[in-house]
């Protein structure tokens, strides 16, 4: 990856890296031209620390692999695009993917901990790491939707959530969508994250 970088830039030749490909915007299509780097094979979960709640992963670790990695302990993977049965954390990580668990736990810049990355001179630098609130600049959260314009994502450190308590689902019937928008509204302003397994301060 490196002596790739570093070939490229002395020849001012452009780079994409290329997860799943499965992002709406593009973001994986080299429009000039250049070098598309594949990150299929690096898709190996290097660490599961479940004591402190993290994981560190290569970028083509498939987003729902992380879950089903540790689903038997009662813990999951937060962020849950709607192509996470095929999207790649690395990829997540350039687009800032979301999910249907949005409202209740945040995009993928809210799971992302520390990230280690080639820089475009071909120098190796990693940002953040297990903990949270490092003192200073919040160098993960500027590379994370950064769209590789940056780095090359190599290994990232997610947080891992406890699965919730209990999970209920209610079906509500609405004879205009009007009505239906003034009942979510209702919920939120009553700090009730649907989704979230439990209200706000839980989520």
């Amino acid at each position: 990856m490196v002596s790739i970088v570093k070939i490229t830039g002395r020849h001012n030749v452009p780079i994409v890296g290329r997860g799943a490909g499965t992002g709406l915007s593009g973001g994986a299509i080299p429009r000039a031209g250049g070098v598309t780097i594949g990150f299929s094979r690096m898709n190996r979960i290097l660490e599961i620390d479940l004591d402190n709640e993290r994981a560190v992963v290569q970028p083509g670790v498939v987003n729902l692999d992380i879950t089903l990695a540790v689903q038997a302990q009662k813990y999951f993977y937060a962020p849950d695009p709607s192509s996470q049965r095929a999207c790649t954390i690395g990829g997540n990580v350039s687009e800032n993917a979301g999910g249907p668990h949005t409202l209740a736990y945040g995009v993928t810049t809210n799971h992302v901990l520390g990230i280690e990355m080639v820089l475009p001179d071909g120098s190796v630098y990693f940002t953040g790491g297990k903990e949270t609130d490092l003192p200073g600049y919040d160098l993960t959260g500027l590379m994370t939707g950064s769209e590789g314009t940056m780095g090359l994502v190599t290994k990232v450190v997610v947080r891992l959530m406890r699965q919730p308590e209990l999970v209920k689902t209610i079906l509500a019937i609405y004879d205009s969508a009007e009505d239906c928008g003034e009942t979510v509204a209702e919920i939120t302003a009553r700090a009730i994250v649907a989704g979230g397994g439990g209200d706000a301060r839980r989520g």
